[in-house]
């Protein structure tokens, strides 16, 4: 039906059929083709059935108007062409017929208002004035002011138009007017235009605005905040040259943000910043263009960068330059790893070894050799270790990844010393994992085939351990095999084993080992009599171990062995055996028997038993030693006098020098020593002995007196060179340890009068310093000795409070003192005693001191005690008692007054 555009009888056809996708382009089909007839019924029903609510009523209307007045109506041509967006040509068709009203009514109708007041301003309608502020008012109440500000600007109201433009957020327009039209704007409306630029990021444009303003500055910051680099280079090269250079950074610095590296590289470079153009070079990939760069920079910038250019060649696998920019980064590590990956072991050797010295290069080999064993490249490992001189790290290498005969190759070339050793632990190892064929070969070539035996005695394999031996031991090294294997398969197997095996001597072995000695008498009687000894010896340490020691001698002898039965007694401690037995078979053995008997009696601490065995040994000194030990001097003495002479000057000297008693031993142990010198006439050792004795020894010290005056008794007797010496040394001791009699009387005897003196006083035994002092000579100096002891004794008596004896002595002093302690009438006691002159004397200064005190009555009652002496010095004190007592008028007082 389409095809014949037969429009009526496809619109049937397809009207009782579901809207499907097909059917859903047939209707389109056929509604195309009916607006191309004009056949806008069919086109109405086709939109209708599309579900186009709006065109199918849009039809309807053309369809009523059709109806009505034909489809060559103006209204119908108007509305077609509105329906095809054609505005202006329906304008001219409703206006050809004096449609004004509904030509304005079409545009407003889709929203036209502007065409709408235009075309009333142009037809001069009589309302378009209030079309035009209606419409002005509308489009601000809802917000339109951009649109309102098209009307404003169009109507030459630029002020308006600007607001509008920036309230309706368009800085840009607003902008646009200022710059379109020259005329004199308010300074703060424009600046509001450029922060309404600025806040809405239009950086750009407001570069623009400030350069049309002529206000630079602002217009190269805003440039630069828009990044309109280039617009802003411009304007710098015409009002800023010197910031062009920074602008040029700035913009190289943003492209690289951008990772447009390849365009930054020029402009770091017209900004002179070469490490930031080698910088983007190389994130750029342009690698000639980097070196090109930096080979003109300094050696400290340029490093880093030889490194990445050299790091980029080396990936590339170009080697040369990355070597050579390696060298120039002074990564010389570096350039030698990328030839150890690379396998090229002789330019990794010559670079290393050519820049760095041999320790430090040695261990960079050693890490890389590290790094290829963990990853189990273990040739490349054991090379680099090998070029390190390290050939044990390669060995245990080896060792660990089990790989052991490369371990061996390694061994045997650079450790050939060890070679058997590491045999044999390998050996173990395999013995160890189960491998046993590959640790007998490691056993055999490490020279230990014994082990291997072991090995497969241990497993049973009893022919393996029998054919080791053969091919590699001697008949008896077969021999002790073979009984081991025996011991492992049961008494009458392993005799029938060795047997069959014809391994006489072995079968013998075997029955000793397991105590069947008949069988190993019979066999030995009948097949090997030279293997008697060995029997006879096995039973008797057999016997031994039995204690059935009578007849483990009788066996021990058999054998040949008398120094075995010796030791066997001996160990029982049986030592009249003992001697017995080595009195008849072996008579060198008596002494260390005999010795051996004095270390049991020792360790029983029974000294004497154990001098007897010493001496039957003839080995008196042995016993001194002993002796000497236990700090026995006189056993040890008494030994050596009888038996050994020769070591009695020794016996002294050891226990009496710095190393002996003097530095350990007791005060007792020290005399002793001393007393032995003594005893043996080297008096001066004697001395040093007696005076070595100290109160560190001992805290008795009569003892002490006793020691160190017998050493001074044998100064003065025996050695008077040493006089002076031992008495200076005895006296200061006896004085520290206030034996003052006694040090004195040492100083004494050697003429060291004052000393003797010095120490008497401290004794206070003045009487004796005196008898000292009378022999000394001459008189000026006695007299002055002795005027020291009395003012010493004095001091002594005031410090003891013994005043009276020095008073009663006729010393004033004494008096003086109990003058001063305010015993008065003591005082006055004495000095009458030692006549007048001493008792006016103290008398008159008591009663001076009495009349100073107001005392008149005491005083008047002392004067006439001693008589009132008629002495001139008294006549005031007697005038002025006198005087006041009768002023007083006192009874008691005049009483005492008239005494006087």
């Amino acid at each position: 039906a389409l095809e014949y555009k037969s429009l009526e009888s496809a619109m049937e056809i397809l009207e009782p059929l579901e809207l499907t996708q097909e059917n859903e382009a047939n209707w389109k089909s056929l509604a195309k083709i009916a607006l191309e007839q004009n056949n806008f019924f069919v086109a109405e029903r086709c939109y209708a059935a599309l579900g186009d609510v709006a065109k199918s009523s849009y039809y309807r209307k053309i369809n009523d108007i059709v109806r009505q007045e034909g489809s060559e109506d103006y209204r119908v041509q108007a509305k077609l062409s509105i329906l095809n967006k054609q505005f202006q040509k329906a304008e001219a068709i409703l206006l050809d017929h004096n449609q004004l009203e509904e030509a304005m009514a079409m545009y407003q109708e889709v929203h036209r208002w502007d065409e709408s007041i235009k075309l009333a301003e142009r037809m001069k309608h009589q309302d378009a004035k209030e079309y035009f502020d209606n419409y002005y008012g509308w489009l601000l109440s809802t917000n339109q002011e951009p649109k309102a500000a098209e009307i404003k600007e169009r109507a030459g109201d630029y002020v308006t138009a600007i607001n509008l433009y920036l309230k309706g957020g368009l800085p840009s327009k607003a902008a646009n007017i200022v710059t379109t039209y020259n005329m004199a704007y308010p300074q703060d409306l424009l600046e509001r235009i450029a922060s309404a630029l600025t806040s809405n990021n239009m950086y750009e444009k407001a570069g623009e605005f400030f350069e049309k303003l002529d206000l630079l500055q602002r217009s190269l910051d805003s440039y630069v905040r828009g990044r309109a680099f280039r617009k802003a280079i411009d304007l710098a090269k015409r009002a800023f040259p010197t910031a062009v250079v920074n602008l040029e950074e700035e913009w190289g610095d943003h492209l690289s943000s951008q990772k447009q590296y390849d365009l930054a590289i020029s402009h770091y470079k017209q900004a002179g910043i070469f490490s930031k153009a080698v910088e983007a070079a190389i994130k750029a990939k342009q690698w000639n263009t980097a070196v090109q760069l930096v080979q003109g920079q300094p050696e400290e910038i340029a490093r880093p960068f030889y490194q990445e250019i050299a790091q980029h060649f080396a990936d590339v696998r170009q080697f040369d330059l990355a070597e050579k920019y390696f060298i120039k980064s002074g990564e010389f590590i570096e350039a030698f790893e990328m030839y150890v990956k690379a396998n090229k072991w002789d330019a990794a050797y010559k670079i290393i070894s050519r820049y760095l010295p041999e320790s430090e290069y040695t261990m960079l080999y050693i890490k890389e050799a590290q790094k290829f064993e963990r990853d189990g490249r273990y040739k490349d490992s054991e090379r680099m270790y090998i070029t390190a001189n390290e050939p044990d790290l390669a060995i245990n290498m080896y060792k660990n990844a089990k790989l052991y005969d490369k371990m061996i190759k390694l061994v045997s070339k650079y450790r050939k010393d060890l070679l058997k050793d590491t045999h044999i632990h390998l050996a173990q190892e395999c013995e160890t994992d189960g491998n046993l064929k590959q640790a007998e070969h490691h056993y055999i070539e490490g020279g230990h085939w014994g082990g291997a035996v072991d090995m497969y005695t241990i497993h049973e394999m009893w022919d393996e351990a029998i054919r080791v031996a053969k091919a590699h031991g001697n008949q008896k090294d077969i021999e002790n095999v073979a009984v081991k294997v025996a011991n492992n398969m049961g008494a009458e197997g392993g005799r029938a084993f060795l047997i069959k095996n014809g391994l006489v001597d072995a079968a013998i072995e075997f029955e000793a080992n397991k105590n069947n000695f008949d069988e190993a008498f019979r066999l030995a009687n009948l097949h090997a009599k030279y293997k008697l000894p060995d029997v006879h010896l096995k039973y008797a340490l057999f016997l031994e171990d039995e204690k059935r020691y009578k007849e483990a001698e009788e066996e021990f002898i058999k054998a040949n062995k008398p120094t075995e039965a010796i030791g066997m007694y001996e160990h029982s401690k049986d030592w009249h055996s003992a001697l017995q037995v080595a009195r008849q078979y072996h008579p060198e053995s008596v002494k260390s028997v005999f010795l051996n008997q004095a270390k049991f009696f020792l360790d029983r601490r029974d000294f004497a038993k154990a001098e007897g065995c010493f001496i039957n040994a003839k080995d008196p000194e042995s016993a001194v030693n002993a002796y000497m030990e236990e700090r026995m001097y006189g056993e040890a003495l008494r030994v050596a006098k009888k038996h050994a002479p020769h070591l009695v000057y020794e016996i002294n000297k050891r226990y009496s020098g710095a190393g002996g008693l003097r530095s350990e031993g007791t005060a007792e142990d020290i005399y002793k020593s001393a007393k032995m010198w003594e005893d043996s006439r080297d008096f001066s050792k004697a001395i040093d002995g007696y005076l070595e004795i100290t109160e560190s020894h001992t805290n008795d010290h009569d003892f002490l007196e006793e020691t160190w005056e017998r050493a001074y008794t044998l100064a003065m007797s025996h050695d008077k060179d040493r006089i002076r010496d031992v008495v200076s040394i005895v006296g200061e001791r006896l004085f520290n340890i206030k034996r003052y009699v006694s040090a004195a009387e040492i100083y004494e005897s050697i003429g060291d009068y004052e000393k003797a003196v010095e120490v008497f006083i401290i004794g206070e035994r003045f009487d004796r310093a005196k008898e000292v002092a009378q022999q000394v000579n001459p008189r000026s100096e006695q007299n002055r000795l002795l005027e020291r002891i009395q003012e010493r004794e004095r001091q002594f008596r005031f410090d003891h409070g013994r005043e009276e004896d020095m008073a009663e002595e006729g010393d004033i002093g004494g008096l003086d003192m109990l003058f001063k302690k305010g015993k008065y009438e003591q005082c006055l006691m004495l000095a009458e005693k030692q006549g007048g002159d001493v008792l006016n004397q103290f008398l008159e200064k008591y009663s001076k001191q009495l009349v100073n005190g107001g005392e008149w009555s005491q005083c008047a009652k002392i004067l006439s005690t001693y008589g009132c002496p008629p002495v001139a010095n008294l006549f005031a004190v007697y005038k002025t008692v006198a005087l006041e007592i009768l002023a007083a008028s006192n009874v008691g007082e005049l009483t005492s007054c008239k005494g006087m």
